[in-house]
């Protein structure tokens, strides 16, 4: 019997973990907007693979200075899930953000 902390996505049916990692993602909020990543639609992609999370990331525009910060936080959050062991973020801006990649919420929260 192994002696490793179990990760609760060890428990869940196959395909799953991709979502609980995206929802865990929930948990890093852009300081300027006071919003999730998620909700925002900065998180253009996740995977899993072999215990490493890739995670496709962009900003609002590409002069936003917040980008080292989002990077540090996803792989914090993720890291502290117990179910990743590495985490790599690439930070892209194409395609280029746009205020229809936010959730329904996040637009109805901004009065859109």
């Amino acid at each position: 019997m192994s002696r490793e902390p179990l990760a609760v996505t060890a428990l869940l049916g196959a395909g799953t973990e991709v979502e609980q990692l995206r929802y865990a993602l929930r948990d890093v909020i852009d300081p300027e907007l006071g919003i999730d990543i998620v909700s925002l639609g900065l998180v253009y992609g996740l995977e899993l693979t072999d215990r490493v999370a890739a995670v496709l990331l962009t900003t609002t525009t590409p002069a936003c200075p917040l980008g080292e910060y989002l990077t540090d936080e996803i792989t914090r959050v993720l890291l502290a899930g117990g179910a990743v062991d590495r985490v790599e973020v690439v930070l892209t801006h194409v395609p280029a953000w746009t205020p229809d990649l936010m959730s329904a919420e996040t637009k109805q929260a901004f009065g859109w």
